[in-house]
C-alpha cells in the first residue's frame, strides 16, 4: 500500500474543504496531538478496506473502537475533549475521508 496515494487524496477531498487549513497551505489544527486523520491513517485505510457499507454507524463504531481507544485524546470512560468540541478532524469529516480512500486508484495501492 502506497500511503502517499492515500496522503494525496485525503489532502485533495479533505483538507481542502477543512476548516483548520490555512491559507497559507498548512494545517492549523487545535488538536493537541496534531491531525488525527495522518495520525490514524493507516487505521482508517484498513477500517475502509474491511467495511463495505453504506451506514456510517458501522465506520464510526470501529473507529471508536480501534482509533480512538489509541488516541491519547480519550480518557477513560470514551471522553474526548477534543470530539466534544468538534475539534477532532477525524471525527468531523469522516464521510468526507472514507470518500477520499474509495478515489485511491486500484493501481496506486
Amino acid at each position: 500500500m502506497k500511503l502517499n496515494a492515500y496522503e494525496q487524496a485525503v489532502k485533495q477531498y479533505v483538507c481542502s474543504r477543512c476548516i483548520d487549513f490555512g491559507e497559507d497551505g498548512a494545517c492549523h489544527s487545535s488538536d493537541p496531538e496534531g491531525c488525527a486523520v495522518f495520525r490514524f491513517l493507516p487505521e482508517l485505510i484498513d477500517i475502509a478496506a474491511k467495511i463495505q457499507d453504506q451506514r456510517i454507524s458501522h465506520y464510526l463504531h470501529c473507529v471508536r473502537q480501534e482509533v480512538c481507544a489509541y488516541c491519547r485524546n480519550q480518557h477513560p470512560g470514551e471522553k474526548c475533549s477534543v470530539r466534544d468540541s468538534l475539534d477532532c478532524a477525524l471525527d468531523r469529516y469522516l464521510p468526507m475521508i472514507l470518500d477520499a480512500l474509495e478515489h485511491v486508484p486500484a493501481q496506486a495501492q
